[in-house]
């Protein structure tokens, strides 16, 4: 008699301590799962426990199958086409024969300049002169005042167109392509100046 109530006392704290193991063994597995933060540090854990049971090989797995999946390769990318960054108009490249050209009509602009840029300045010389001989003027440029009084002013006053001439033809070949461009400026700038100097001379009385 007293057997039987005995085990009907004991009997519920069994089935009380049963299920407190299973909820705790359920709490713990998953802490268990993200205590590995990564497939490598699994796999550094594996020699030191190697005498340990079967149970960690689920483990191992299930942290492996929350690492990413190998990236997919894309295909090649179509490059834009270089021509339509291009004027079609334009040739891309020039010949021979025009640079040939180009030189030459260069050649003849130059020429052209340094002979109305010294005709300019022997048209200076001589209002110079007719001006002193004639209105009793007289030379204020001090480079060029030692030769007013004599012919040497047409000698004299050639220096300047010359210097200009040199410094139009350096400039024509220079490797600067903004004076390469601008390569007409000196000997324009010598023709306009002298120009104003005779008109000068010619309206003075």
């Amino acid at each position: 008699m007293l057997l039987p109530l005995a085990l009907l006392l004991i009997h519920p704290q069994i089935a009380t301590n049963m299920t407190l193991s299973a909820a705790k063994a359920t709490i713990s597995a998953p802490a268990a799962i993200y205590a590995a933060p990564s497939l490598g540090d699994a796999e550094n854990s594996l020699p030191a426990d190697a005498g340990s049971t079967d149970a960690a090989a689920p483990l191992v797995v299930e942290a492996s199958a929350t690492l990413p999946e190998a990236p997919v390769p894309i295909g090649p990318m179509e490059a834009a086409a270089p021509m339509a960054f291009l004027n079609p108009g334009k040739p891309m490249k020039v010949s021979v024969q025009q640079l040939l050209v180009e030189n030459r009509r260069k050649q003849l602009i130059w020429k052209g300049l340094a002979i109305a840029a010294s005709g300019a300045a022997t048209l200076d010389a001589w209002s110079t002169r007719h001006a002193i001989t004639t209105s009793g003027a007289q030379e204020l440029n001090p480079l060029l005042k030692p030769f007013a009084g004599n012919a040497s002013l047409y000698a004299a006053i050639q220096i300047g167109p010359v210097l200009m001439d040199y410094a139009g033809r350096k400039m024509m070949y220079s490797r600067h392509s903004w004076v390469r461009q601008m390569w007409w400026v000196p000997q324009s700038a010598s023709f306009v100046s002298s120009l104003f100097c005779a008109s000068h001379n010619l309206a003075y009385h």
